[in-house]
């Protein structure tokens, strides 16, 4: 069975609000490209889409939770966000499912589990997860971070609070009737994450449009996931 890397836990139990460790492939570390996928949200909720408060329990206590939710995609290919996020990034002819995220660091952008399927994240629960992720960019060091899901931008100014600077743009390329995202996160020892915002992958998503798409904005990454 695939297991994330641990060698960065100590770092990431000293970030605040920090609710699950992300997953870090075994490779990653190594990496020529070192890539970070961010995925949306937690949803604690049963086969019918109601509230489990039971699963809410075991999110919020467990900071293995993110890291048992990928290792079960890549063992059983159960939720379209995983397979179609692979999709977008591996010859779906010899797709190396565990290959792909031996390479890369993900972990879910919002800290606070959802309710319910519909529920939307406050605008104090992206602001946590913009504080969290500057702190563990600073830990991972990642060359590009991919955002799946375009309403992640929200709350962005807190980053001043961090001493980040940041820039964002809509481009102009409409792709399943969505148009995606770029910008740029500086830090001030100069490091400096470019990132991309996409399509949500769960549902609506074409995985070839935007492996296009991320093909022709950052080739030399897509070009290694694939490898």
């Amino acid at each position: 069975m695939t297991t994330s890397d641990k060698q960065f836990d100590s770092q990431f139990d000293k970030v605040e609000n920090l609710v699950h460790y992300p997953w870090i492939g075994c490779n990653y570390a190594s990496a020529p490209k070192r890539v970070l996928i961010m995925g949306d949200s937690h949803y604690t909720v049963n086969d019918e889409g109601e509230f489990c408060p039971e699963e809410y329990d075991r999110c919020v206590t467990d900071k293995e939770y993110t890291r048992g939710i990928i290792n079960c995609a890549i063992e059983e290919g159960s939720w379209k966000f995983h397979t179609n996020l692979q999709k977008t990034f591996l010859d779906e002819s010899d797709m190396d499912v565990e290959g792909f995220w031996n390479k890369i660091a993900s972990y879910n952008f919002i800290q606070e589990p959802m309710k319910g399927t519909h529920e939307v994240p406050s605008l104090a629960a992206y602001e946590t997860a913009w504080k969290c992720l500057a702190d563990v960019v600073q830990i991972i060091k990642p060359d590009v971070c991919i955002f799946v899901g375009l309403r992640n931008d929200k709350g962005m100014n807190i980053l001043d609070e961090k001493g980040v600077k940041y820039s964002i743009q809509t481009l102009d390329e409409k792709i399943n009737n969505s148009y995606p995202k770029k910008g740029e996160l500086q830090f001030a020892d100069g490091n400096k994450l470019p990132f991309y915002m996409i399509h949500h992958t769960a549902q609506y998503y074409s995985p070839q449009l935007w492996y296009d798409f991320l093909n022709k904005e950052i080739p030399e990454v897509v070009s290694f996931l694939d490898k």
